[in-house]
């Protein structure tokens, strides 16, 4: 495992746990899903901050469609 890859695990297992009201004999629970968290994102390669994720999924802009009938003008009515 790499130094920074150990640091980041190590301090999102410690900030689970104080997310979590600092309970006694979870340690091992915190750093599991420390582990997973981080596996998630290298899987999605981003990076720590998941900047790319924002991006990548980030919803398109809307272009507008053709206008629909009687969108400028109220239909006439028949009568």
């Amino acid at each position: 495992m790499s130094d920074r890859r150990h640091e980041w695990i190590s301090k999102r297992a410690y900030a689970i746990w104080e997310e979590q009201g600092r309970p006694d004999g979870r340690d091992g629970e915190h750093w599991r899903q420390a582990v997973a968290e981080r596996d998630a994102l290298e899987r999605t390669q981003a990076s720590v901050d998941g900047r790319e994720v924002l991006v990548k999924f980030r919803p398109k802009p809307q272009r507008p469609g053709l206008p629909r009938d009687g969108w400028l003008t109220p239909p006439a009515k028949a009568g």
